[in-house]
């Protein structure tokens, strides 16, 4: 590769005026967050902009049928598989500025290097920016599990944060409901996919290290446990004669926390229904979730027989209600951002992430690997939610490093190794 290319550099102080510009499309908010929820008014908005910022980069721009919008940046060579870097910029209610939206700006700021330079690589890139990512509309990932085909076509019936369905989200926002698993693009359709992110935990913040590679993502598993009692009178039944099925739910609810630890992974109880719900009378049925994460198969696996073996002990159902497995991230792409750290003489620490991201979907189609970049304190979908623009921009930095270590490296349409 021709030395004044490995010198390209991402225009930093556009890249964090990329970011406020961003930030600033948003519904109100009371605490000042952001506010794009998927397939609202200000997310339609902020997708409409980053689509201009892609037009601007000469880039050919299409929306898919799940709402995905991509750039092509063309390449010297057009049958090779496009390397593709993205992101999303939908947010949680109330969320901040970096989650998601970091890595789509980086994105264009590495096309932005490219194109002021008038180059041309090898392979096409493509700048993604997922719709639906966070779990406000059909349990989060929407975009990418249509584009890659792990999407269930009934997720459509689903019903999103707001009560609506995922159906009527889309209709509004001008999709065809019946069409989002059209997005699905076969295996190979891409050479590698990047991603950028901040970290959304305190790994990297604490440590004092600036960058983190991410050697896998967590599998994440969801659970309904029910217990079943009795209702009656809170004042009249004896305590002795009473079957109250939150008593028979909360030693699994403690339990749910000390299977993680013996596991070695992480467990949530993060929503509990009681029947009836009044204060004088006593739980007839308590339903509950249950989630677990982990980077091992055989963790979750063991996890969930024990709370299998726990709530059958109280007679109790317990179904497993979803399931994302476990994605490593690609040696070769992870090889890629871990020397281009080194040639920018940044210190990196491998780590797995424990929150899901587009490039778990991805991985069904084509190598991936992420980048992380310090989240202050840990905060995320927050307002309080922080990364330094030093680290902004040196993450954008290793990105199109990256980007031109693997164009160089992969040498077919495939993807694979020259």
């Amino acid at each position: 590769m021709k030395q004044h290319v490995r010198s390209l550099a991402p225009d930093g102080q556009r890249l964090l005026r990329d970011l406020e510009e961003l930030a600033s499309i948003s519904e109100e908010s009371a605490d000042d967050g952001v506010n794009r929820v998927a397939f609202s008014e200000a997310d339609r908005r902020g997708r409409t902009w980053v689509e201009a910022r892609m037009e601007e980069l000469g880039m050919e721009v299409r929306v898919d049928e799940a709402g995905n919008s991509i750039g092509v940046y063309p390449g010297m060579e057009p049958q090779f598989a496009p390397i593709a870097l993205g992101s999303h910029t939908d947010s949680v209610p109330d969320g901040g500025k970096y989650d998601g939206a970091l890595g789509v700006v980086a994105g264009l700021a590495c096309v932005r290097a490219l194109h002021e330079a008038s180059v041309r690589l090898r392979h096409p890139v493509e700048v993604i920016n997922f719709s639906a990512e966070e779990a406000t509309i059909g349990g989060g990932t929407f975009g990418s599990r249509a584009m890659t085909g792990l999407l269930d076509a009934k997720v459509v019936d689903q019903v999103a944060l707001d009560g609506r369905t995922v159906a009527d989200h889309l209709a509004e926002a001008g999709l065809d409901p019946s069409s989002v698993v059209c997005a699905a693009r076969p295996e190979g359709a891409l050479a590698v996919y990047l991603e950028l992110h901040a970290e959304q935990g305190d790994i990297l913040s604490s440590a004092g290290v600036p960058v983190g590679t991410v050697e896998g993502i967590v599998g994440i598993r969801r659970y309904e446990a029910t217990f079943e009692g009795f209702a009656n009178h809170a004042g009249t039944t004896p305590m002795e004669g009473r079957r109250d099925a939150l008593v028979s739910a909360a030693p699994f609810i403690s339990a749910v926390r000390n299977v993680a630890i013996s596991q070695g992974i992480v467990g949530t109880v993060g929503t509990l229904q009681i029947w009836p719900g009044s204060a004088n009378v006593i739980p007839g049925r308590v339903t509950l979730s249950v989630e677990t994460r982990g980077i091992r198969e055989a963790d979750l696996d063991g996890a969930e027989e024990e709370l299998r073996g726990l709530a059958g002990e109280s007679d109790a159902a317990f179904e497993r209600v979803s399931y994302k497995p476990p994605v490593a991230s690609d040696p070769l792409v992870l090889a890629a951002l871990e020397s281009s750290c080194e040639e920018l003489g940044l210190e990196y620490k491998r780590m797995v992430s424990g929150a899901g991201h587009d490039a778990m979907c991805m991985a069904a189609i084509t190598r991936q690997a992420m980048l992380f970049v310090p989240s202050r304190g840990g905060i995320s979908h927050s307002p309080e939610e922080y990364t330094d623009p030093e680290s902004c921009i040196a993450g954008a930095h290793i990105l199109l490093a990256s980007l031109l270590t693997l164009d160089a490296d992969l040498n077919d349409s495939n993807g694979e190794e020259s």
